[in-house]
């Protein structure tokens, strides 16, 4: 009954209400091993992970055989910061055949400077399982931040040239040259798939996507009528990009809407923010041109222990590279959920963060069940959905995204180049994805400065102005959706 409840109030964002229901029982059956684990994964869910380490190894010692408390106790560990390896192997040893287990290594050897060691060690185990999915993808990545981006696909490569009938791991490689915005690469592969295993329209919908990204339209339009109507809502949105970089206003417009009622929607609505404005429709301000979805707050330095947190995370950025399919350019950016980091750094400024992001979403216009940031629930305790450090140098700087899979987005100034000048440097939040070819100026810009916290909705696109020269680093995070 109370692994029930552990279970919901995860589910539910209820962790604080269910906590202290198992701390009583834990307090009179102290060996129970399986509500131990609960009881950690309520902490972490409330960032106690010194705590949750504390009731995980209190499970091992009970029951030092138990796989699941040693895998947990090693992602906890690598979440908080620490050292985890030796944990993770020590997890893969009672349970060998565990996929989840060797890739959690593979980011603790990154962590701990041993990131070729990883890279080695994932690429003998694909050797053997060719067919391991997300091993390949998190091969891509790790090789991307370590340096290698050459060789993200080598994997999938040398399984392609065992298996050539396999589909899948080519459709795989496809997405993450997408991912990356490697677009003739992206090209060469679907051409390379065609012509081996015949126009299946998983192969023929990268190949329209990236003749449209490559600004030959024309053949990416045959390509997407042969295709007909979307089933799933990365096609449309290849679709949508195509009729907003080719200016048919009326037909991007009726390809988004359908999308933006189902599971999954996020992807949908920035095309459809810059649809309707482009189209004059007055849904454009409706979505994100209303006052209080977005905020600027300057905070003071000394409450966020800047110079030591600036010196913490120039400390991590030297271990950093870029992932294969971000938006940074000219700069790194660290791996994993940096604030669930137990530094005393860190510590200090999730709370100030976590209190302001708070204060904003209490402060937000009425719900609106159609709106997709006004319909979430608000809860008082907000939760982190990913948060990581950017550190751009000179004239770095992030092309336009958005983030799926949050609801509030954020940019946390801790260094800023002297001497800007005009917009350099500058944060535009709602303008279009410079590869639109699309006229449509920000709905904000923001100028940076140190300490200054920039809040806003995950869906709605931003990027950054390059500058001449200096440091411009950041936190930045997600706040999940309730």
């Amino acid at each position: 009954m109370l692994a029930d409840l552990a279970q919901h109030a995860l589910a539910s964002g209820a962790e604080e209400l269910a906590e202290p229901r198992l701390a009583a029982w834990l307090k009179t059956h102290p060996k129970d091993v399986t509500l131990l684990h609960w009881m950690a994964m309520l902490r972490r869910a409330l960032d106690r992970r010194g705590e949750a380490i504390a009731a995980l190894n209190e499970a091992r010692r009970y029951a030092p055989g138990n796989p699941g408390a040693a895998h947990a106790l090693a992602h906890v560990s690598l979440e908080a910061g620490y050292p985890a390896s030796a944990l993770f192997e020590q997890a893969i040893g009672l349970a060998p055949g565990k996929a989840e287990i060797r890739l959690g290594l593979a980011s603790a050897r990154f962590a701990e400077g041993e990131g070729e060691r990883g890279l080695t060690e994932l690429d003998a185990m694909l050797a053997a399982n060719p067919g391991w999915m997300e091993g390949h993808r998190r091969y891509a990545q790790l090789a991307a931040l370590s340096g290698h981006g050459d060789r993200a696909l080598s994997t999938i490569e040398r399984a392609l040239e065992r298996f050539p009938q396999g589909d899948a791991l080519r459709k795989l490689g496809m997405d993450l040259l997408l991912e990356a915005e490697r677009y003739p690469d992206a090209l060469a592969a679907a051409e390379r798939a065609i012509a081996i295993r015949g126009a299946l329209a998983f192969f023929v919908l990268p190949r329209a996507a990236a003749l449209d990204e490559l600004g030959r339209s024309e053949e990416a339009a045959a390509l997407f009528a042969v295709l007909g109507a979307p089933q799933e809502i990365g096609h449309a949105v290849w679709r949508v990009r195509h009729w907003l970089r080719t200016g048919d206003l009326r037909r991007a417009v009726g390809e988004a809407e359908p999308w933006l009622a189902p599971r999954g929607a996020e992807g949908m609505w920035p095309y459809a923010a810059l649809a309707w404005r482009l189209a004059g429709d007055p849904r454009a301000d409706w979505l994100d041109g209303r006052p209080g979805i977005c905020k600027v707050i300057d905070l003071d330095s000394r409450q966020i222990g800047l110079d030591r947190l600036r010196a913490l995370l120039q400390r991590l950025h030297r271990g950093s590279g870029r992932f294969l399919d971000q938006s940074v350019r000219g700069g790194t950016q660290t791996e994993g959920a940096l604030l669930a980091r137990m530094d005393p750094e860190i510590a200090c400024v999730r709370e100030v963060l976590r209190r302001e992001v708070a204060q904003f979403v209490s402060a937000l216009p009425a719900p609106e069940a159609a709106h997709p940031m006004l319909s979430q629930a608000r809860a008082a305790r907000p939760r982190f959905a990913g948060s990581w450090s950017v550190r751009l140098t000179d004239a770095g700087f992030h092309t336009a995204h958005h983030h799926p899979q949050g609801w509030v987005s954020s940019a946390l100034y801790l260094s800023v180049p002297g001497g800007l000048e005009g917009k350099e440097g500058q944060l535009d939040l709602g303008a279009a994805p410079a590869g639109l070819g699309v006229d449509l100026e920000p709905r904000h810009s923001v100028e940076p400065r140190e300490g200054r916290l920039v809040l806003f909705p995950s869906w709605m696109w931003h990027g950054t102005r390059p500058f001449r020269s200096g440091e411009r680093m950041t936190i930045a995070f997600d706040i999940a959706h309730t």
